[in-house]
């Protein structure tokens, strides 16, 4: 038997010793370090000209060669102080799940072959569905992360559409161009979604928002019958429940209404904010995302899952299957009264076992756990938000019903505080990402981390107004 790709049980017990230490010295002191790297561009470049490898090397140098060179250059996403992105830190679990699904290296596409993985998954779907009161026949599945569920549901809308002759004619069976339509602040994703699907940009409406940053309906129903009056065929409603720079949640009962007047298939991106519905306060904002036709959500931003970990669901799986169930004669696809095919709900064949690590922290930690992790990075925006209030040089530029703020210095314009903000980052002290609401230009924390305290609050601001001090103030305010 051929075994020169396999480690010997003495090489597999000496990785799983070195990676422990590894994984328990890094979290210990990840607080630590710089959480933007100093990149060192002489081991960058040994990596980028190294030729392709014609020897072996033992398991402990390239666990040495991880700790010595990959390690310190590598931005710190588990630092308590990176809010740069929604960019989760993983629960504890996450990297042994991980591990695990490597080793069976599950391809969760044909149950014959994944039928653990698949059972999991399924019941994954379900209990999400359960959180939105989705109907028992909601299909769904984990995704790499909320951009592919995002052109996954428009698909299924898009073919939903045209009918029966959306497989064989695709965009050619629609009689008028379609349209859809989204806020002003809908991840660019969408963009991207509607490119791909060969629908065309300029028949995507970006539709303006209130002061909230909420997607305003008088605009948004003037635009759909403008589109029906001009011969085009309006399609899908992209609603947000969570955006991106703001974290403002769409007016999801008045869309859903808006939606049904109109026949029109409304996709809500929960991917941000939807699983806040754990939580008491936003529960009554995010509850009416069960009515949606289709739903975005991402168990690694608030359900802490390390990436890729996306999810989507859909209320008719009918409509999701006619999408995408194409059965090649290669492969032999039987039913089972229990377990599903997820290669017949989705594009790919080859999927990993994404389910374990999100199925883990689940059962291992409980409702509870995350209901109350949830409540303290609620309260940890809360506190920066109060904080900036207080402050005369600071100010809000939106509110922050999740856990994202957005805020800029008074006395410096666009220019000054993107500056300020690139030499925060600069520091190693903070990795803050910038924010642009109604023209103006700021700074976005947002507080996905399970190790960010009140501490870490304080010396952030302090720091960017210590910054800001040793600035030139002669550039004055434009906001």
């Amino acid at each position: 038997m051929g075994t020169d790709l396999l480690l010997s049980e003495k090489e597999i017990r000496e990785a799983a010793d070195l990676l422990g230490e590894i994984l328990v010295s890094y979290q210990a002191g990840v607080a630590d370090k710089r959480v933007l790297p100093e990149v060192d561009r002489a081991a960058i470049h040994r990596l980028l000209e190294e030729p392709f490898p014609e020897e072996p090397r033992s398991v402990k140098a390239l666990f040495d060669e991880f700790r010595e060179v990959i390690l310190p250059n590598s931005t710190h996403v588990c630092h308590p102080r990176f809010l740069a992105y929604i960019l989760s830190s993983p629960h504890g679990l996450a990297p042994f799940a991980e591990a695990l699904a490597a080793a069976l290296n599950q391809s969760s596409s044909l149950w014959t072959i994944s039928p653990a993985a698949s059972a999991i998954e399924q019941k994954l779907v379900s209990w999400f569905s359960e959180l939105f009161h989705f109907p028992e026949k909601t299909a769904g599945l984990i995704t790499s992360g909320g951009s592919m569920a995002n052109l996954m549901a428009l698909t299924v809308a898009r073919d939903h559409r045209l009918g029966e002759r959306a497989r064989e004619d695709g965009i050619q069976a629609a009689e008028y161009p379609l349209t859809a339509y989204t806020s002003d602040q809908a991840h660019n994703s969408v963009d991207k979604a509607i490119g791909i699907l060969g629908l065309g940009l300029k028949h995507l409406r970006r539709i303006p928002t209130d002061d909230d940053f909420r997607i305003r309906l008088e605009p948004l129903i003037a635009a759909i019958e403008k589109d029906k009056t001009e011969g085009r065929t309006p399609f899908c409603v992209i609603a947000t429940a969570g955006t991106v720079t703001s974290g403002a949640i769409d007016p999801l009962d008045e869309l859903a209404d808006l939606c049904e007047r109109e026949n029109l298939w409304l996709h809500i991106d929960g991917a941000y904010g939807a699983f806040a519905v754990l939580n008491d306060r936003l529960r009554p904002q995010l509850a009416a995302a069960g009515r949606g036709n289709s739903m975005t959500l991402d168990p690694h931003k608030l359900l802490f899952n390390s990436v890729e970990a996306g999810c989507l669901l859909v209320r008719d799986r009918n409509s999701m299957r006619r999408t995408y169930s194409f059965v090649p004669d290669y492969l032999s696809i039987s039913s089972d009264p229990d377990l599903i095919n997820f290669t017949e709900y989705g594009p790919q064949l080859s999927r990993s076992f994404k389910a374990l690590k999100v199925w883990w922290g689940l059962r291992a930690f409980g409702r509870k756990a995350y209901v109350r992790t949830i409540d303290r990075l609620l309260d940890l925006a809360a506190y920066m938000a109060a904080r900036i209030l207080q402050e005369p040089r600071l100010e809000l530029l939106a509110p922050a019903p999740l856990t994202a703020v957005c805020f800029r210095h008074r006395h410096l314009d666009d220019a000054g505080n993107q500056r300020l903000l690139d030499a925060v980052v600069r520091s190693g002290v903070a990795f803050l990402g910038p924010a642009r609401l109604k023209g103006r230009t700021g700074v976005r924390a947002c507080f996905t981390n399970l190790r960010t305290s009140r501490a870490d609050v304080d010396t952030i601001l302090d720091e960017f107004l210590r910054l800001a001090d040793s600035q030139d103030h002669g550039t004055s305010n434009t906001g």
